[in-house]
């Protein structure tokens, strides 16, 4: 059985600035991917938060 590789070039986002591959900064632990040929960082946007009554305003008509 084979896996795909979640870091695969095609997956990867491409460099506004030059266009070349961009690659995660998680072994830095940064939340962002980098261009390794002109160094342009793109952050990943923040995960909201969950809101209070947050589970009292859910649609539940298919509950």
């Amino acid at each position: 059985m084979s896996y795909t590789n979640a870091f695969a070039d095609e997956a990867q986002p491409i460099c506004p600035a030059c266009g070349v591959t961009m690659h995660p900064l998680l072994d830095e632990g940064i939340r962002a991917d980098e261009c390794r040929e002109c160094g342009f960082r793109m952050e990943w946007p923040a995960a909201d938060a969950a809101r209070d009554g947050d589970d009292e305003e859910r649609d539940t008509r298919w509950d």
